[in-house]
């Protein structure tokens, strides 16, 4: 059973920056994996505690020491006094033997044991000091070069607060793809069996019976019935021919629902494309913007567009002219 993995889309200034990845641990952490996880969902929706949304969403990173960690998830009081679990308050420590002994670990923040709330750090060195204090419930697998170092170097004041906002913008659990449904495929067969049943249906009459009925039918026709019974065998196997074909795509179709589990390295792969789609995304809307933006700004109030600034920007000689033939109206007035 893979572990679960959920993400956060950070923003800095409101700019966007990328996404981390985290796989939780929740084999050895199960509650504290919980807590984070519907934290970044969102699903327990409003505290009856604080009456404000159980959710990481536009939380702030309000700590940042250089080659220590950055802390985060206090989305009450945003400022590191706050903090609520989905439990209700403070819930206990959990499996504090495993070590603080890489940078990428996700840890709980507290103020002594069994004070488990909301907010979170994830640790840029190793810190043996902290050991048997601070549950470690996951790992960063993805963005911790391209997202939380960049996080780590922005300028902060006195109280390691960064000094422009860092959002978590966005926030959530990852899926796996799963198999498809038993009973979807038990279905599946048992229509493909009765489709087989009812095409090789045992006849009770031999090949010279058949023959000799027909026979009788032609014999007692008309011509204008004859042309009806014409008529009417086309228009059956011109529908005959158009149903076949949706037959043979619903079977694909079964078969193509029946999806196999993914692998670890396929599942990978596959959050990387999605990151890269997503950034590939965000870079064209960013560009767009930036391209309207300075069209509007470029056009002149009476629609004409201008070229250079200041002293080298090209002005119209009628334009000019127009303009001081003007000025001096006003003045003889």
């Amino acid at each position: 059973m893979p572990r679960p993995r959920v993400f956060m889309d950070f923003a800095v200034d409101n700019n966007p920056i990328g996404r981390v990845v985290i796989e939780l641990f929740n084999d050895a952490a199960p509650k504290t994996c919980e807590n984070f996880r519907a934290l970044c969902t969102g699903e327990k929706g409003l505290s009856p505690v604080s009456e404000r949304p159980l959710y990481y969403k536009n939380s702030i990173i309000h700590r940042s020491i250089r080659d220590f960690m950055i802390q985060g998830g206090d989305f009450t009081k945003r400022n590191g006094t706050g903090g609520e679990s989905i439990y209700g308050g403070a819930f206990e420590d959990e499996d504090l033997s495993r070590p603080l002994d890489s940078e990428g670990l996700v840890c709980m923040a507290n103020k002594g044991p069994n004070t488990n709330g909301s907010q979170f750090f994830v640790t840029l060195r190793d810190c043996p000091h902290l050991n048997g204090k601070h549950v470690v419930f996951g790992k960063v697998i993805r963005g911790y070069e391209e997202v939380i170092k960049k996080i780590a170097d922005i300028p902060v004041d006195e109280k390691d607060r960064p000094q422009v906002p860092v959002v978590i913008a966005n926030c959530g659990e990852l899926q796996l793809k799963s198999k498809a449904q038993a009973g979807d495929r038990k279905e599946s067969e048992k229509s493909t069996q009765s489709r087989e049943r009812s095409g090789s249906a045992p006849s009770s009459e031999s090949g010279d019976e058949r023959y000799e009925k027909h026979k009788r039918r032609r014999r007692s026709r008309t011509p204008e019935r004859d042309r009806e019974h014409r008529k009417k065998h086309k228009h059956k196997r011109k529908h005959g021919r158009s149903r076949s074909p949706g037959g043979t795509q619903e079977a694909s179709n079964s078969k193509k629902d029946v999806d196999v589990e993914e692998t670890p390295e396929e599942y990978d792969a596959r959050l990387e494309r999605e990151e890269q789609e997503r950034l590939a995304e965000e870079r064209r809307r960013h560009l767009e913007s930036l391209k309207s933006r300075y069209a509007n700004s470029a056009e002149s109030e009476t629609g004409i567009r201008f070229k250079g600034r200041g002293r080298m920007k090209y002005v119209d000689p009628e334009v000019r002219q127009g303009r001081q033939t003007g000025d001096n109206n006003l003045y003889k007035r």
